[in-house]
């Protein structure tokens, strides 16, 4: 089977470049449609699907066809006739015809209507197809069919032409669209190449007979028939909508689109389109404008917090919803949703939410998400339902509303069974001081809310005045006398029971209110008074005396510090080759492993006082050397004796900052083969982790000289420093891999 295929497949490729090398002055070159009347076609994607007529005038187009090819009209009129011209011969149909060429030639198809109608046709102008008769095995290699892929979905799917179908582009012979006749009633198979995720769009556009499609899925040894296929029991009407039935592919593969058909001669076209899957997961964190839009499985998240609900609007197709949301650094499932296309599903998240996770299930999906903000009087917060307990209490989630003030804006938000506000209110004032506080509600539904505003003592917290009023005279207004500190107010609802019978999350409307407030000074109080105490001035002179001493002490201390770092540099830069002369001082027992690592910790310390080309030379010549108009780096291999820890090895890294202001450094010792290196010690202390050591910030001219002890078991490491220069993200990589295979022991 595949060398009559390759066979069939080398000759419609010389026939094909025949015709292209004679398209300049032979008749017979590819399909070419003339349309004679343009201006009265009706157009729907690029295809033309009929025209006006007027009674009188015909509408005409012809085109190439060559031997063998098929052509297939459906008409839907009331009173219209179609004429072909082809290999000498007329053929008349007021329905449906399918014939085909039997010699080269152009085809004039007439369309003429004796009355003033909107003519409709579905019109396959040529039929070229060579699909395979037997169904390939699963390892046989075969020719796969081009389908056009969705790439961008807001570019292939318009939700405001009333549905969610794939838009097609251009005549029947595009790439969206495959067409086929069924010879003597014998089934065909189109190979179609199948990636991971994939989901398969088929609409039938056109069939003059009873038609099956259905879908086999085949990788490299196995095979899978879909349960699901499309059926027609009849023809299809011309351009009529019919079902879209969609296949989604979890692996990567090819699917073998079946077409069969218990009817002689059946012609077919339809729309073939693959939707990709995303491969990025989107993460909003900007509420305006946010569509979920795809096939099969949608995963996004979105930054909420707990004063925020979702409205979700299903465009077309209702869709399942599994949601996560991310409390207190926790996971936590929801209940899914089952959102319809009648109205919006609004949700409501848990307290202490930062994010929640989408993941829109349906075979294909558009939700519209928009946001509310339901926080009271603009706090960004939902105020609690009652008041602190106690004093120690932290009352910052008790949003603060102004003592004067004109009406702000809250709700009581009943879907999370939210029947309280209380706002916490701060007087000013000194001691004995007196103040009036008036408190206004309006709303349109004031006949359910009650005010109250609470007198707090500041020592005990206990309630030592209150005042609570209901609707009269078409508003709810309460003045109360308090003294200085923090004292609440609480809008609650009259009776809970009946407005919170919904389950918890569950979207009823709230209740919306907004209240002021206005203040008054009654009695200043008694202005506190502290006259100076003679023992005070006198001991607070000496106090300062004594403190400014001290804050000299580290002065001090630093500048002796510096002299003997400065002291040791110059000593360092008089012994060069310091790293080969602590190695020989092991190897001839002068000092211990231990005080080496003293010693040369010390010298770490002091190197950075001499400047780069002094510090290389006190050092001895690096392993390893990298210089770029910015920085510069060396690297030393150190003997294995001077690691803190068995089994690792050390390395001393110098880093020269050039030119440039580096942030966010770090240094990273990567493994070129084997498993990755292990940062155990730095010397000196920098924050390590992993295979990175962390430097910070470090400015122009910055020296810094580190010892780096590795584990593991590669014999290489390559370094690199990434970082922000200037506010720029930069990296830097020495181009040579240091080497620990012919180490000496």
């Amino acid at each position: 089977m595949d060398g009559s295929n390759e066979s069939r497949f080398g000759s419609q490729a010389f026939v094909m470049i025949l015709l292209i090398s004679l398209v300049t002055c032979s008749p017979f070159a590819f399909a070419s449609t003339d349309v004679s009347t343009q201006e009265d076609s009706i157009l729907s994607d690029g295809r033309i699907v009929g025209f006006q007529s007027d009674g009188v005038n015909n509408h005409s187009r012809s085109w190439e066809m060559i031997e063998g090819q098929w052509l297939s009209l459906v008409l839907d009129c009331q009173s219209c006739t179609a004429v072909f011209e082809l290999d000498g011969v007329n053929y008349q149909t007021s329905k449906e015809h399918t014939l085909q060429a039997q010699t080269n030639g152009t085809v004039q198809m007439t369309i003429t209507s004796t009355e003033s109608e909107h003519v409709y046709y579905s019109l396959i102008e040529v039929i070229d197809e060579n699909y395979l008769k037997v169904r390939p095995s699963p390892s046989e290699v075969i020719h796969l069919h081009t389908v056009t892929k969705c790439v961008e979905f807001a570019s292939c799917i318009d939700p405001s032409r009333g549905n969610l179908r794939a838009i097609p582009n251009g005549e029947y012979s595009s790439t969206s669209f495959l067409t086929g006749i069924l010879e003597q009633s014998m089934a065909e198979y189109i190979p179609i190449n199948i990636s991971s995720g994939d989901t398969f769009e088929l609409e039938t556009y056109h069939a003059t007979g009873d038609i099956t499609f259905s879908l086999y899925f085949q990788n490299q040894t196995t095979e899978t028939l879909h349960n699901e296929t499309l059926q027609y029991t009849h023809e299809v009407p011309a351009n009529a909508y019919e079902e879209v039935k969609y296949w989604h592919f979890d692996n990567s593969g090819r699917a073998i689109l079946k077409v069969e058909s218990a009817d002689l001669n059946t012609a077919w076209a339809a729309k073939t389109i693959l939707h990709p899957s995303l491969e990025n997961i989107t993460f909003f964190t900007n509420h305006s404008n946010i569509n979920l839009v795809g096939h099969h499985s949608t995963r996004t998240t979105i930054a909420i917090n707990e004063t925020q609900s979702l409205e979700f609007h299903a465009q077309h197709e209702s869709v399942e919803i599994q949601i996560r949301q991310l409390v207190s650094g926790n996971w936590i499932t929801s209940a899914n949703m089952d959102v319809s296309t009648d109205g919006p599903y609004v949700f409501y998240p848990y307290p202490n939410v930062s994010a929640i996770q989408l993941d829109v299930l349906s075979q294909v999906h558009w939700i519209d998400i928009a946001s509310t903000d339901f926080s009271d009087i603009a706090s960004g917060k939902e105020a609690p339902s009652v008041r602190p307990s106690s004093k120690q209490t932290d009352n910052s989630s008790w949003p603060l509303i102004p003592t004067e003030t004109s009406p702000l804006a809250a709700q009581l938000t009943l879907s999370i069974h939210d029947i309280a506000d209380v706002y916490k209110f701060e007087i000013e004032g000194w001691e004995e001081s007196e103040h009036i506080i008036q408190f206004v509600l309006e709303g349109s539904e004031l006949e359910n809310l009650k005010l109250e505003v609470w007198n707090i003592d500041q020592e005990d917290w206990e309630e030592v005045d209150s005042r609570a009023n209901i609707l009269s005279n078409g508003e709810i207004k309460t003045t109360l006398e308090v003294g200085r500190g923090t004292h609440f107010v609480r809008v609650a609802v009259l009776n809970s029971t009946n407005l919170t019978s919904n389950s918890w999350g569950e979207h009823v409307e709230a209740i919306d209110y907004l209240i002021s407030s206005s203040y008054n000074l009654i009695d200043e109080g008694n202005e506190p008074y502290f006259p100076p105490d003679e023992n005070a001035e006198k001991w607070g002179v000496r106090a300062r005396f004594f403190l400014g001493a001290l804050f000299l002490v580290p002065v001090v201390l630093f500048s002796l510090s510096y002299r003997r770092s400065k002291k040791s540099a110059l000593e360092l830069l008089m012994k060069s080759e310091q790293l080969h002369s602590l190695k020989k001082r092991l190897d001839s027992g002068d000092a211990t492993p231990k005080q080496s690592r003293r010693d040369l910790a010390k010298a770490l310390q002091a190197v950075n006082l001499l400047n780069w080309e002094e510090a290389n030379t006190a050092w001895g010549k690096p392993d390893l050397e990298y210089r770029t108009s910015n920085i510069a780096m060396a690297v030393w291999k150190i003997d294995q004796r001077l690691a803190k820890n068995e089994n690792t090895v050390p390395v001393m890294v110098g880093v020269h900052i050039i030119e440039g202001m580096w942030d966010l450094a770090a240094l990273r010792f990567d493994s070129p083969v084997g498993q990755p290196w292990t940062v155990c010690h730095v010397e000196p202390r920098f924050l390590f982790r992993g295979e990175e050591v962390f430097l910070d910030t470090m400015a122009h001219d910055n020296r810094t000289f580190i010892m780096v002890e590795l584990e593991g078991d590669s014999e290489s490491v390559d370094i690199e420093l990434n970082g922000r220069m200037n506010g720029q993200a930069s990296a830097a990589r020495i181009p040579t891999t240091l080497s620990f295979g012919d180490e000496e022991e």
